[in-house]
């Protein structure tokens, strides 16, 4: 099983600028809002049309660290500069990023990246400038990828706050793309502080599409009442086998997240606790992209500005 991320605080990592850290949505207004149950439900039903049926998107994007893995791959390409070794998108760069998340190995990082190279989502070049340094390029297939992912993560905070809404990332534009995940790498710590603070979240996520298998289960449960689950159906629906999800669903018992009876433990009744921590994990999530968002807004602006007045010049 993998680690428990560290826990940080906002005093060890970047701070947003005070232009945006009065604008910024918390998670308690989140919470608080009247639209978030149509948000949360907007952001379930985004992830499984992305995800359910296609076993390769589950198994490489959701579950923990093959998603921070992915996303961190993209931001360092951006961050690259060839006159600067230090931005190097480099396998050890790649591990030191994600060693503060505190979830897997430098092998498994390796294992990792060679299945996406396999799988046509990674390039893997020698340095321009040192032919002895590997350099870690995502293709345009990842990066269409990347972008499928952004508007699901959007979506709950476009349909909480359509006025004036979250278009660039809904809209899946490539310029704000290159702008969001070059201030993501900025706070990456926000994310393992996520992780970190949501532990029955965690416990999903840490498993194969165990955070699919989850999210399916909000969406069966949407009454509040005990369903019939197929273990072999949700299985097949994320590419893992029932005996997977049954061990993932005992485990959540054991921690008091699900109730299961009935023939075979097929009954499963999420417990008020879990859906509060899930509620809560969104509403984190969501604050931390607003944050990103209006981040990536301020550089694009910034970025015009100067196109400008070097025209002007």
């Amino acid at each position: 099983m993998a680690a428990k991320p560290q826990r940080r605080s906002w005093s060890f990592m970047s701070s947003p600028s005070p232009s945006v850290t009065g604008s910024i949505h918390t998670s308690e207004e989140i919470l608080a809002h009247p639209r978030f149950p149509a948000a949360r439900g907007a952001f379930v039903d985004a992830v499984l049309a992305l995800h359910e049926g296609d076993q390769f998107r589950s198994r490489l994007l959701v579950e923990a660290m093959r998603q921070v893995t992915f996303n961190l791959i993209v931001s360092l390409h951006l961050r690259h500069d060839l006159a600067d070794r230090s931005t190097w998108a480099t396998p050890q760069r790649l591990k030191d990023e994600i060693k503060p998340f505190g979830l897997a190995s430098p092998r498994r990082v390796d294992a990792l990246v060679a299945r996406l190279v396999q799988l046509g989502y990674v390039d893997i070049r020698p340095s321009e400038h040192d032919g002895r340094v590997r350099i870690l390029i995502p293709t345009a297939k990842m990066m269409s990828l990347d972008r499928d992912w952004l508007v699901y993560h959007y979506t709950p905070l476009h349909v909480m706050f359509p006025d004036p809404g979250y278009g660039e990332p809904m809209t899946q534009d490539a310029a704000f793309q290159r702008a969001q995940r070059l201030v993501a790498l900025d706070f990456s710590g926000k994310g393992a502080e996520i992780m970190a603070n949501n532990p029955a979240v965690m416990r999903f996520m840490g498993r194969d599409s165990g955070v699919l298998v989850l999210i399916k289960l909000i969406q069966i449960s949407a009454a509040g009442s005990a369903k019939d689950v197929s273990y072999s159906d949700i299985g097949a629906r994320f590419g893992v086998s029932r005996t997977h999800v049954r061990a993932l669903l005992e485990d959540a018992a054991e921690h008091g997240d699900v109730g299961l009876s009935g023939r075979g433990g097929r009954l499963v009744e999420l417990k008020p606790s879990l859906r509060h921590a899930f509620d809560r994990f969104l509403a984190d999530a969501m604050s931390g992209h607003d944050m990103l968002y209006k981040l990536a807004r301020e550089r694009m602006a910034k970025a015009q500005r100067s196109a400008l007045s070097e025209k002007l010049d």
